[in-house]
């Protein structure tokens, strides 16, 4: 069946004054982690006064595209703790009076740099949901990601946020490290529930050039899982985390009743949202806008009274249509047919029939009357889907 309804016009997007969600990225890490290839620099504490001045003048420049207040703020980074409690708390300051009274503020954090100072300071700002990245309960795997902190750290940072008044966590997990086995990681999500996290995500361990376990990887000191293992791992957290009492509501997301990822979910809707910091990005009126990879640049362009240096790619039409069905899927629950067609004007089996069908005749897509989903067995080989979908803008 194809559903048809009349809009004003095909590929419109959400209105600017209905950006409710900001994210703030800290570019500070400790240390560089082997396999990350997101932009981060060594912490230096002589640099964070400068930064944080930098990003609190770029949120006074953007502040009219966003419609405070905010339903969802996220800091992210890097590693926003690794700021220590003085400049975190600057850095905090002005998103506290830009947060709604039910604002879901997330703030991402390193088991290391974790203590009750800085537990303090984020509480005491508003934050009410941390999450801690874990990665896994094993120091061995902990020290092939390079990762700077030990298993013992992730509880003794779990308790400190609970000590603080916040009891909104989430751990991020990764599957597929080298010389993990199927066993070690079923014991990483069995000590990972026994601290009763609210939300969880679990992540394949992606190699990605540059890096220094890439680097590893291609000259045989180390051995990537395979597929089978990964695909092993990804069915035992679901199972686990089922048994657990957490939803599995993304490909790689699991909640309890009402602690959803908020500020996730939209994204995965392709809702705007305003991006602040070196390397964030925006999407505002259909425009994703992405601050150039560069904290000198970013400093020197605020301190200037300029808007940092930044590349911007305008969606509309089909690539619009195309990318918020590709990140709708992600979802379990998958696209409301009907909802598309108001946003759109076109139902999505008739906008991308080719992949539509092919995966609907495979099993792999379930369409019904009001929604088109990834069917659960299809889940782990996702990535093709979507890209078949993004493929078929043009």
């Amino acid at each position: 069946m194809i559903l048809r309804m009349a809009c004003k016009k095909k590929g419109d997007a959400i209105s600017p004054d209905t950006v409710k969600a900001l994210y703030l990225h800290v570019p500070f890490c400790l240390r560089k982690c082997r396999y990350c290839d997101f932009y981060s620099v060594t912490a230096d504490a002589s640099r964070f006064a400068t930064f944080v001045r930098a990003a609190g003048i770029e949120l006074e420049m953007r502040r009219a595209e966003l419609s405070a207040p905010a339903d969802s703020i996220f800091v992210g980074g890097g590693t926003p703790t690794a700021l220590g409690p003085a400049a975190l708390e600057k850095l905090l300051a002005p998103l506290t009076a830009l947060a709604a009274r039910d604002c879901e503020f997330s703030l991402e954090a390193n088991p290391c740099s974790l203590d009750s100072a800085v537990a303090s300071v984020i509480e005491a700002a508003g934050v009410n949901r941390v999450s801690i990245g874990a990665q896994s309960l094993h120091d061995g795997e902990l020290a092939t990601l390079g990762r700077p902190h030990k298993a013992a750290d992730v509880a003794r940072a779990v308790e400190t946020v609970r000590r603080a008044g916040i009891d909104n966590i989430s751990l991020d997990l990764i599957y597929g490290i080298p010389g993990q086995t199927l066993a070690s990681w079923q014991q990483s999500l069995t000590a990972a529930m026994a601290l009763r996290p609210s939300h969880m995500s679990c992540y394949a361990l992606s190699v990605e050039d540059g890096t220094p376990l890439a680097a590893d990887v291609a000259a045989g000191r180390l051995q990537p899982a395979d597929e089978q293992t990964q695909k092993d791992c990804y069915c035992a957290a679901i199972a686990a985390l089922r048994d657990g009492g957490l939803e599995h509501y993304e490909i790689s997301n699991f909640a309890r009743p009402g602690r959803r990822c908020r500020h996730n979910l939209t994204y995965w809707h392709n809702r705007p949202y305003v991006g602040i910091g070196p390397a964030a990005a925006s999407y505002v009126a259909g425009t994703r806008r992405t601050n150039n990879p560069d904290l000198d640049a970013y400093i020197a362009s605020l301190t200037a009274g300029r808007q940092p240096p930044a590349s911007a790619e305008h969606l509309s039409g089909k690539a619009a249509y195309a990318e918020t069905l590709m990140l709708g899927l992600r979802l379990i629950d998958g696209v409301n047919r009907p909802a598309m067609v108001k946003r759109f004007g076109t139902d999505p089996v008739e906008a991308f029939p080719q992949a539509v069908t092919r995966y609907a005749s495979q099993g792999a897509l379930v369409v019904t009357d009001d929604r088109i989903r990834i069917a659960r067995e299809y889940l782990f080989a996702s990535d093709t889907i979507l890209a078949d979908i993004i493929a078929e803008r043009d």
